[in-house]
């Protein structure tokens, strides 16, 4: 049986009104035997987009179920394909090889959340992907990082601009891309500031404007979490 856990891997304290869960992919699940409901969207799916899909909405209903909501099951918003959170509720799913999580929030205080993870891993065409994920500020950061200190900070750089735009789209329906947005600021107590570069999504966020996370490594993975609270200034 699939069993979520209730997850904080941040130094900075729980975010009130918040909840995030996390679920393994273990290949012990039996994931044929857990039900899906209208799961007629992933008949031709492969079985691991299939187990990636179910683990998701598990620990999406558990973080409902967490802040006192019924732990539905999370439709799919067309023509958008991200998951559509109850009213009154604002979230977002990732996965990362075999990990699974999803933040929920109460939307009285939070106009977005967006959470993302991502394995840590050096191959041959991750630095081919600078360019495309880093903007000139952040490659002349990296330029200046040791090998290992650079593996990181492009993970964290590409991890905080998914949390971000999974926490954005919604409320913009704007694809946006990497050189929309850039770090910063950063430091080892797993906080980071992301700064909108783009004015594609103004009004509602202005150019320039900040954006504040946690970010933590936990089992060679890139967590990353940015909530928009109610009180963020708008354009």
């Amino acid at each position: 049986m699939a069993v979520t856990q209730a997850c904080w891997p941040f130094r900075q304290p729980p975010s009130s009104g918040l909840a995030l869960r996390t679920l393994r992919l273990d290949d012990s699940i039996t994931w044929s035997q857990t039900s899906v409901p209208n799961e007629q969207s992933l008949e031709q799916a492969l079985p691991s987009r299939r187990r990636e899909f179910k683990a998701g909405r598990l620990c999406a209903a558990a973080a409902l179920a967490d802040l006192g909501m019924d732990p539905t099951w999370l439709a799919i918003a067309q023509p958008y394909r991200y998951a559509r959170f109850p009213l009154g509720v604002v979230g977002s799913i990732s996965h990362a090889q075999n990990l699974a999580v999803a933040c929920a929030a109460d939307a009285h205080y939070y106009a977005g959340v967006g959470v993302d993870a991502e394995p840590i891993a050096s191959h041959p065409e991750l630095w081919g992907m600078v360019a495309q994920v880093m903007t000139t500020h952040e490659r002349a950061c990296l330029e200046r990082m040791s090998k290992a200190q650079a593996l990181r900070f492009f993970y964290l750089s590409f991890s905080a601009k998914e949390a971000f735009y999974k926490a954005v789209y919604p409320l913009c329906h704007t694809d946006m891309e990497f050189s929309e947005a850039e770090l910063a600021a950063w430091d080892l107590q797993g906080r980071f500031q992301l700064r909108l570069t783009s004015a594609r999504i103004a009004p509602r966020f202005i150019q320039g404007q900040l954006f504040e996370g946690y970010w933590a490594e936990r089992d060679d993975t890139m967590l990353t979490l940015l909530p928009i609270n109610r009180s963020t200034p708008c354009g």
